[in-house]
């Protein structure tokens, strides 16, 4: 296996030559409505073929309509599929597979809750043939609010997403809101969505770890700008703070999940706690520096206490049940 990463990465990269921009979808007919609307408005790429695939997770095939009618005025074709078995990393492998199904060369992946920016996908092009050592490309998602919010949600850590990562700055992982990928990763390397993954999140930076540690390096593009739609159902408290305390979950069951280095998890446990129980005794004077401090730290400590379950319990836990919408996994 180190010989064939070894070659592999001395071998010259594919050229791209048909692109497949491509998006899961689960019961957001509007943001999957937004989201294709500026996938339909990329600028054509001379030589590169470009089409949209859609992968519905709704065994009804509730975002048909979605789909059928983005495809009336676009430039672009639209492959509209339905993966019936439940779960992201379901819905992201059955994704993968009906690019390649169509032939197509690389991927350029976002979320159905993104709108890409008009030179999102030429710019993800550019960074991949302009920079050798690009096999997979990331871009940076930043925050489209839609409606009027307080002050102290918007400007609450979980929305604000600047970035410090510099133009070709190589990364370990990156994730299905914005990359761009050859599909010899699954075609060659056989590397998928983990299906342990499959209803909390958190399998996409499993996925681009693992086409790391295989010897493709991950370059970042700044340019290459997606936005995330935040609406009514995630501007809010609740959302805020079940966001952060699965996000927090994740990383750590992604950490040590199939480690077996027990005193690397009980120092990891006891950081935690530690860190945890200055975010307490900061709770306690937050109020002092506002309403919007005061929320930071509130989520910030649902965070920690995620990080800290997810190291104890190292168990897949649902995604669904207090987020995306408040839609349940029957």
């Amino acid at each position: 296996m180190l010989q064939d990463t070894i070659e592999k990465k001395n071998d010259k990269k594919p050229t791209v030559t048909f692109v497949a921009m491509a998006c899961n979808t689960f019961c957001r007919f509007e943001m999957l409505k937004r989201c294709l609307e500026s996938l339909k408005c990329q600028k054509t790429i001379d030589n590169v073929r470009i089409e949209i695939v859609v992968v519905d997770n709704d065994r009804l095939g509730s975002s048909k309509k979605i789909a059928e009618d983005a495809m009336t005025d676009s430039p672009y074709k639209i492959h509209y599929f339905i993966e019936e078995e439940r779960g992201l990393s379901s819905a992201r492998n059955r994704l993968l597979k009906e690019c390649i199904n169509i032939g197509a060369s690389h991927i350029a992946i976002l979320d159905d809750d993104d709108i890409a920016d008009k030179n999102w996908l030429s710019n993800l092009i550019e960074t991949y043939n302009s920079n050798e050592d690009a096999y997979v490309v990331s871009g940076p998602e930043y925050t489209f609010f839609d409606g009027n919010f307080p002050e102290y949600l918007t400007n609450n850590n979980i929305f604000v997403k600047s970035t410090t990562k510099q133009a070709g700055e190589i990364r370990k992982t990156s994730s299905t809101h914005n990359s761009f990928f050859p599909v010899e990763i699954m075609t060659k390397l056989n590397i998928w969505f983990d299906s342990s993954f499959v209803f909390m999140g958190g399998e996409d930076g499993d996925f681009f770890s693992r086409v790391s540690q295989s010897g493709y390096s991950i370059v970042f593009s700044p340019n290459a700008i997606v936005r995330e739609i935040n609406d009514k159902h995630r501007v809010n408290l609740k959302w805020i703070i079940n966001r952060n305390y699965y996000n927090g979950y994740s990383s750590s069951y992604l950490k040590f999940r199939n480690k077996k280095n027990f005193c690397g998890l009980i120092l990891y446990i006891c950081k935690i706690i530690c860190v945890l129980l200055l975010d307490f005794i900061l709770l306690l004077f937050a109020i002092l520096g506002g309403v919007t401090f005061l929320f930071n730290v509130l989520g910030l400590t649902y965070k920690n206490w995620g990080k800290l379950c997810g190291a104890v319990i190292r168990k897949p836990i649902n995604y669904y049940d207090k987020l995306n919408g408040g839609i349940t996994v029957d």
